[in-house]
């Protein structure tokens, strides 16, 4: 309870660290909104786990969340390694300036099976989710999240070294 204490409350930091500095991810549900889907989330021996459920009335979604303070101009995507209990989880990135409705953001599915496998996704494989975003650049990223999304379903998910290439 500890570890998901500090999840909660720490800022973000590089994101080329992100599986260095567990206490700059965070957990937000869609009981920010009235939802009533949960999430817990630990950290242990360089790997991030995700346990709750996706409840997809009135909201469905749970995410681990991270900001980046910056990312290289050149970065061409990100990668992780993670398994899972054979569900379909995604990969979501928001972007800074103006988002119409404010909880646009980009996302990018990924099947999470028994074995560790490992994640390339390039950026430009992202799709748009709202209006008016600011172009997919990575200097305006706001925020990168290990999400569950959109249906019912029990999370489970594991994953782990996370970076920007």
């Amino acid at each position: 309870m500890r570890n998901l204490f500090l999840l909660l409350l720490l800022s973000m930091g590089l994101i080329a660290e992100m599986s260095e500095k567990p206490e700059q991810w965070y957990v937000v549900t869609d009981r920010v909104m009235g939802g009533s889907s949960n999430l817990e989330a630990d950290y242990n021996d360089g790997t991030f786990k995700m346990t709750g459920n996706v409840v997809k009335k009135d909201g469905g979604f749970v995410r681990l969340g991270h900001r980046p303070d910056a990312i290289k101009k050149d970065a061409k995507g990100i990668k992780f390694q993670a398994r899972g209990n054979n569900e379909t989880y995604e990969v979501h990135l928001t972007l800074k300036g103006v988002k119409m409705p404010p909880w646009s953001y980009m996302s990018k599915t990924f099947e999470a099976t028994e074995d560790w496998q490992e994640f390339t996704i390039n950026f430009n494989e992202f799709e748009k989710n709202g209006y008016m975003m600011s172009s997919m650049k990575p200097k305006n990223i706001r925020e990168l999240s290990i999400a569950g999304f959109g249906r019912d379903f029990d999370v489970d998910l594991e994953f782990k070294d996370v970076q920007i290439f």
